[in-house]
């Protein structure tokens, strides 16, 4: 744990780090890529007012941040849907992290939902759904509850997506 003494003010410095990971399913041709890693340094210069304030709550990474690939489908009528969860390396329990899809990425078939912020618990639940083989689609994260009240520290945890054949 590190922290840093600034004009007599105690300030928390942590790290926030997102590995990002995948998992196909098992026993289906489908398959899902996963590109990117976002990692937020919060500093002395995220306080939202100066000196003695609060930081700055909520970061958001770049809206491309995540590229997801679904590839190995049987053709446009063959449906899938991509489930998230987390897994916590190190993470303390005022931090939630949300997720939504922010492009319909490319190829044929079709998309939708996930276009919404929900929150990656420890548990799957379904991000998007789609059909056919897509490309490029890209996701964006976004943390909330970021405060001094937390503990510097070094945060992480890992985002799993996994593909499922609904057909």
């Amino acid at each position: 744990m590190e922290r840093k003494l600034k004009t007599g003010i105690l300030l928390p410095l942590c790290a926030i780090a997102l590995v990002l990971a995948s998992a196909g399913a098992a026993l289906a041709s489908i398959s899902i890529s996963v590109y990117g890693v976002w990692s937020e340094t919060v500093n002395e210069s995220d306080l939202a007012a100066g000196p003695g304030s609060n930081l700055v709550s909520t970061y958001e990474s770049a809206s491309n941040q995540t590229t997801i690939d679904v590839s190995g489908t049987t053709g446009d009528s063959d449906t899938w849907r991509v489930d998230i969860k987390k897994t916590d390396t190190s993470w303390n329990s005022n931090l939630h992290l949300y997720v939504r899809r922010t492009s319909d990425g490319s190829g044929s078939g079709s998309i939708s939902g996930g276009d919404a912020y929900q929150e990656v618990t420890d548990t799957f639940s379904e991000l998007f759904s789609g059909s056919g083989d897509r490309t490029g689609i890209c996701v964006q994260l976004k943390i909330t509850g970021v405060s001094v009240g937390v503990p510097a520290d070094a945060y992480s945890a890992a985002v799993y997506y996994t593909v499922v054949d609904t057909e």
